[in-house]
């Protein structure tokens, strides 16, 4: 099938770049796909609140979340890591810290350990949908397709307005030569998109649907 080679540069990049360039909105917005709520008021699992802790440990979480968002932002990856170890050292229950250092991982194209960091964060809080999804990026990266496709199933479970999650499965299905399947995948994050008026977001799969219409028919320009 054509589709693999000419497809790949479509699909690649927003694994490394798309869900990884809006790393700070994660930081900073609630506009993110799912809810990142987790970083305010449930950012620890089992139940337990940030409003628990004592203002001392909660001004030093803030502190840390503060400067990693600076880091990231300014691309001193390595600071931004240093600190949510530091984070995670320090409150081994935030599902939260687990994941963002699990998305530092994934810029620094360190696979094995974003997804370990994603494993954390999913057995903190099983219903963390934007966790799911960050592993399937991280099994995506690896062109291991059929554990992507698991992973970002189970955001969708949680989420099936997940427009990210429907994106990402809608490529890696098209990969795993499941390409009508990734095709309505792909089709649905669209729609989910044009409500949402994410317009970027639109545009970038509306070019993959036409790449893959090409590989079918080369004669389609």
């Amino acid at each position: 099938m054509k589709l693999k080679s000419e497809f790949k540069s479509v699909l690649v990049m927003p694994f490394r770049c798309m869900t990884l360039g809006i790393l700070s909105v994660y930081f900073a917005s609630s506009s993110a796909l799912a809810n990142t709520t987790y970083s305010n008021k449930f950012s620890l699992s089992s139940g337990i609140l940030v409003a628990q802790l004592s203002e001392r440990e909660k001004a030093e979480r803030t502190q840390l979340i503060q400067s990693v968002n600076l880091q990231i932002n300014q691309g001193n990856l390595n600071g931004a890591e240093e600190n949510l170890r530091q984070l995670v050292k320090k409150f081994p229950k935030d599902a939260f810290g687990h994941y963002q250092l699990g998305n530092v991982f994934l810029r620094q194209e360190k696979a094995e350990d974003a997804i370990k960091s994603f494993q954390e964060a999913t057995r903190l809080n099983p219903r963390y949908a934007l966790a799911y999804n960050g592993m399937g990026v991280g099994y995506a990266s690896q062109e291991k397709w059929d554990d992507a496709i698991i992973q970002f199933r189970k955001a969708l479970e949680i989420n099936p307005e997940y427009g990210d999650a429907l994106m990402f499965l809608g490529q890696v299905l098209v990969q795993a030569n499941k390409r009508d399947e990734g095709i309505a995948s792909l089709n649905k994050a669209l729609n989910i998109f044009k409500q949402q008026n994410r317009n970027e977001r639109v545009k970038r799969i509306e070019e993959m649907l036409r790449k893959i219409k090409q590989s079918d028919d080369p004669s389609v320009s």
